[in-house]
Formats: structure tokens, C-alpha cells, sequence
């Protein structure tokens, strides 16, 4: 996970947000350079972040996360690449370990709001807009807007009414 130290250095210190970046940079699989951490979030140090995007405060990302360049991510955001196994009715669910990790992928020019939550196996699209409170459980096509839980889509930045 990430770097306690770092991750708990507050905004308001002199030099916080830079130590935080500073830190991710050389910690994480692959960084950009323009990015931004914020204050709290755990990452997990297998994700790539790209150029120009930044992580909310208290975010929480599992391993084998793949982000974009240019990608908004809000506070509270929650992204996990695992589940457990709950198949086997006879075998209590905590001892049947975990399913096979699915990666996620977030592309680029994405706007993920406040609080949502993002599951295994799902890719965000291409300039996609994901609502605060969402559920991410499917894939959500390239410049749509996508809503509750769980996330659908519910129109496309493409329209030339949005």
C-alpha cells in the first residue's frame, strides 16, 4: 500500500501535496509527471497513474489499476480489482478465498465523482463522466454519463445538447 508517511501529510503543510506526488512518482508501477495525491488515499503500489491526473482525498485503489492521462478522480473513490469466492454453499465464505484479481482500466479525459465505487473487470471509456455515488459494475461506453447503482448509462457527451 501506500507510503504511510506520505500519505498522511496534510494540505496545509508547507509542502505536503509536493511530498505526496514526490512519493507516488517514484512509488507507484508508472507515473506521470503532473499528478496529484490527495490527502489520505491508499494506493496500491502495482497502478500506473498517467500525465496530468489527479486522486481525491481518501481514495482507496487495489492492485492492477491502470489510470489515464488527463482523469479526474473525486474523494472517497473506491476501486477494487478482487472479490471473494461465495459459490460453495457447503465451505464458509471466509475460507474460500478470493476469486482471480480483474484488472481495472480508466482511460483517458475521465471524470469519476464523489464516493463511487468501481469493481473488477470494468474499463471506463474514453472521456467518460461517472456521477457521485455510482456503482460501477459494467463497462461504461466512451463519452457517456453514467448514474446510480448500478451505474448505467444515461446519455452521451457526444449529443450536442448535453
Amino acid at each position: 500500500m501506500f507510503i504511510v508517511f506520505f500519505r498522511n501529510i496534510p494540505d496545509h503543510f508547507k509542502f505536503g501535496v509536493k511530498l505526496r506526488n514526490f512519493a507516488a512518482r517514484r512509488f507507484l508501477k508508472k507515473s506521470g509527471k503532473h499528478i496529484s495525491i490527495g490527502f489520505g488515499s491508499r494506493i496500491n503500489r502495482n497502478t500506473e497513474l498517467g500525465e496530468n491526473s489527479g486522486i481525491g482525498r481518501n481514495c482507496e485503489i487495489m492492485s492492477g489499476v491502470t489510470i489515464g492521462d488527463n482523469v479526474m478522480i473525486g474523494p472517497d473513490v473506491y476501486m477494487c480489482t478482487e472479490t471473494h469466492n461465495f459459490s460453495d454453499t457447503s465451505v464458509p465464505m471466509c475460507t474460500q478465498g478470493f476469486k482471480d484479481r480483474k484488472p481495472i482500466i480508466i482511460e483517458d479525459d475521465v471524470w469519476i465523482g464523489a464516493r463511487v465505487i468501481i469493481l473488477p473487470g470494468v474499463t471506463v471509456g474514453t472521456g467518460a463522466v461517472i456521477g457521485a455515488g455510482a456503482v460501477v459494475s459494467r463497462s461504461v461506453p466512451p463519452y457517456s454519463v453514467a448514474v446510480g447503482n448500478p451505474a448505467k448509462p444515461i446519455k452521451s457527451r457526444l449529443d450536442k445538447d448535453v
